[in-house]
């Protein structure tokens, strides 16, 4: 066994951006980069490219300052999110559990490839009630 079996397998290299305007510390780009791989790690799909924008707000009537927007090109599907934080860490973490849960619902409800079959609605005419065995004849229903 060789060392690199025996070392546990690296975060894929993503072609991550992470832009920061206003006030906001340089350590939040790596900080950002390292979560997002975290969650695209366990996709099952190959992240072709993440862009991530937090911005400080100026205007000190707002409530929650901060806004993150990150948008995902995964294989197949595109992924959006959205988050304002009182910090930036704030809307940075409220950022990538809407990603982590978006890119989820994503890969639940779409296979990535489109040559599957449409699924068919049943004939409703030949339906047999589920308490009916097959066969057996079903006695007419007033209405």
């Amino acid at each position: 066994m060789t060392t690199s079996e025996r070392t546990p397998t690296a975060l894929p290299d993503l072609p991550a951006v992470v832009e920061l305007s206003g006030s906001i510390a340089p350590d939040l780009v790596e900080y950002v980069q390292r979560k997002i791989a975290l969650v695209l790690a366990h996709t099952g799909r190959v992240a072709l490219h993440a862009h991530v924008r937090v911005v400080r707000h100026a205007d000190p009537a707002r409530a929650r300052p901060v806004t993150a927007r990150a948008s995902v090109r995964l294989a197949g599907v595109a992924v959006h999110a959205h988050a304002d934080g009182a910090t930036a860490r704030e809307a940075a973490d409220l950022l990538i559990d809407r990603l982590d849960q978006r890119i989820a619902r994503v890969s639940r409800t779409r296979r990535g490839d489109r040559c599957g079959q449409t699924p068919v609605a049943p004939d409703l005419d030949d339906a047999t009630p589920p308490d009916v065995e097959p066969g057996a004849s079903v006695p007419p229903t007033s209405g």
